[in-house]
C-alpha cells in the first residue's frame, strides 16, 4: 500500500513496472555476415583437423623412415624411431640407434610461407573455371559446396552431406543418389579444370540460371592467408575487414574476376 495513493492493485504494478522499463532496440542480424562467419568457422575447424592429421602422419611417416635427408635442413632422425622399426620387424633390434643431428628451426618453418600464384596463373585458373565449371553450375545451382573429410553440398534441392549434420544447417540431410550424383558432376568438372580448389562459396544465379557470382577457395594460402577466385562481372565484390586485418581483392585483368586474399582467422 503506498500511503499517497492507497491500495495497489497488480494492474497498477504491471503498468508501473512496464513504464519504468528501458526500452528495448530491434534487433536486426545481417544474415549473409552470420552465415560467412559460420562458414568460416566450419573451415578452420576443418583445417585444423587436417592440419592435425597430417602432422601426426608426417610425424609416425619420418619416424619410420628416419634418418631422411631435408634439403636446406639435414640429415633427420626422429627420436624413437630405431625401437619402432625394431618393432615393426623392419630394423635388427641389436643395430646401435642412428645418432641425432640438429637441425635449424627456422630453414623447416620457411617451408610454410606462401605466396599468391602469379598474374598469369590467375588468368589462366579462371578461364579453365570458366571453361569448365561454370557451365555445370548453371544446370545444378548449387549455392555452396565443400569436397572434405565430410562433402556438403546446398542447392535449391536441399543441404546434403556425408553425414547429413556436418554442414551444421537447417534441415541438412545425408546425401541421396541424385544429390552425390550432382556433387561427382561438380567435382569432375573442377578436375578437369585443373584449379585447385575444393569449395565454392555463395553462388547467385540470374532468372536463367547464369552465374551472376561465386568465390572458389584457392588452396596455396598456407595458415596465414585464405587465396579465393571470384567471379563477380557486373561489379566489383564487396571489401571487408576481417578480425586480422583489411581484405584485398584484386581484378584479374579485364576477366570479370577478381582475386582475394584474406588473413586466415
Amino acid at each position: 500500500m503506498s500511503p499517497r495513493t492507497g491500495p495497489r492493485t497488480p494492474d497498477d504494478v504491471v503498468t508501473h513496472l512496464r513504464e519504468a522499463a528501458h526500452a528495448i532496440p530491434d534487433v536486426r542480424f545481417d544474415t549473409p555476415a552470420v552465415l560467412a562467419t559460420a562458414q568460416r568457422a566450419l573451415r578452420r575447424r576443418r583445417r585444423r583437423q587436417t592440419v592435425a592429421g597430417a602432422v601426426t602422419a608426417g610425424l609416425l611417416a619420418l619416424t619410420v623412415a628416419s634418418p631422411v635427408r631435408l634439403p636446406g635442413v639435414g640429415t633427420l632422425t626422429m627420436p624413437g624411431g630405431h625401437q619402432v622399426r625394431t618393432v615393426l620387424g623392419l630394423e635388427d633390434p641389436a643395430a646401435p640407434a642412428p645418432a641425432r643431428p640438429g637441425f635449424d628451426l627456422s630453414e623447416l618453418l620457411g617451408l610454410f610461407t606462401s605466396e599468391p600464384p602469379s598474374p598469369e596463373t590467375m588468368a589462366e585458373e579462371v578461364a579453365s573455371l570458366q571453361t569448365h565449371v561454370l557451365p555445370v553450375l548453371k544446370d545444378i545451382q548449387p549455392t555452396w559446396y565443400e569436397q572434405a573429410p565430410c562433402d556438403i553440398l546446398e542447392y535449391p534441392r536441399g543441404t546434403f552431406s556425408d553425414n547429413g549434420t556436418c554442414g551444421g544447417r537447417p534441415a541438412e540431410q545425408p546425401f541421396d543418389a541424385l544429390a552425390r550424383a550432382n556433387l561427382n558432376r561438380i567435382l569432375a568438372a573442377v578436375e578437369q579444370s585443373g584449379v585447385p580448389t575444393n569449395e565454392l562459396m555463395n553462388a547467385r544465379y540470374a532468372p536463367d540460371g547464369t552465374v551472376k557470382s561465386a568465390g572458389f577457395l584457392r588452396s596455396g594460402g598456407g595458415i596465414e592467408w585464405n587465396f579465393a577466385y571470384l567471379y563477380s562481372p557486373d561489379e566489383q565484390p564487396r571489401e571487408w575487414q576481417s578480425a586480422l586485418g583489411p581484405v584485398t581483392i584484386t581484378p584479374i585483368g579485364d576477366t570479370g574476376w577478381w582475386f582475394e586474399k584474406s588473413p586466415n582467422d
